[in-house]
């Protein structure tokens, strides 16, 4: 089994603890780390890891000035330090231009759904069809293609309040319930689209298709 490990949330966790030196934020990562490896093995005969992060420089900025401009852009302490570790001790799978969930996509694409697991906390990936273990919580998920396509075109409603997305504003759950549950992947992207062009107007096209490429993983 192919295990393809998001650690960009492990590095930044380790880094939020109230540690003193360095040594301890080190020991805190690799431990939890090492905990990720005895739950897979445990749940697989055999584990490959893939660990990827670090990933900069990514496009959706450009598309969107206001992309996770909501987050705190002060690195916590020891961050610099931990990911040069983390580098010097691992092979470390990262790219330019795209992000680390984009990058994660592409491994799972390559290997498929039937070889491979994503290690992550980050619900993101259920726009896939795939097996989930959440290291945070120690337990497997499994979403299937049905989901995996209304877990995304319900983002796309409701938005990613996490990266800052939200373009259909007062549009939630009760829209969602009555307008994409039950429905093929046909209709519900029909319905997204839908919305987009009443809320836009003669933009509609435009900022579906810029909310789009914004949630969706692995476009480019």
């Amino acid at each position: 089994m192919i295990a393809i490990f998001d650690i960009d949330s492990l590095v930044y966790e380790s880094c939020y603890k109230d540690y003193d030196d360095f040594d301890e934020v080190t020991e805190d990562f690799w431990g939890r780390y090492n905990d990720v490896v005895f739950h897979l093995e445990r749940a697989y005969n055999d584990v490959t890891m893939i660990l990827v992060g670090f990933c900069s420089y990514n496009y959706r900025k450009k598309l969107d000035p206001n992309y996770k401009a909501n987050r705190k852009t002060e690195k916590p302490q020891f961050f610099d330090e931990l990911v040069a570790h983390v580098q010097e001790n691992a092979k470390v799978h990262k790219r330019k231009g795209i992000e680390t969930d984009d990058l994660v996509a592409k491994y799972y694409k390559y290997y498929g759904k039937d070889d491979c697991v994503i290690v992550s906390i980050d619900k993101d990936y259920k726009q896939f069809e795939c097996t989930i273990f959440n290291y945070r919580k120690r337990e497997f998920q499994y979403v299937s293609r049905d989901e995996a396509v209304f877990n995304f075109y319900e983002q796309m409603v409701i938005g990613d309040s996490a990266d800052n997305v939200n373009y259909c504003k007062g549009y939630g759950k009760a829209w969602v319930k009555k307008n994409l549950v039950g429905k093929n992947e046909y209709s519900q992207r029909r319905a997204v689209y839908s919305l987009f062009k009443k809320l836009y107007r003669s933009k509609g096209k435009e900022m579906y298709l810029k909310s789009f490429l914004l949630l969706k993983l692995d476009v480019f």
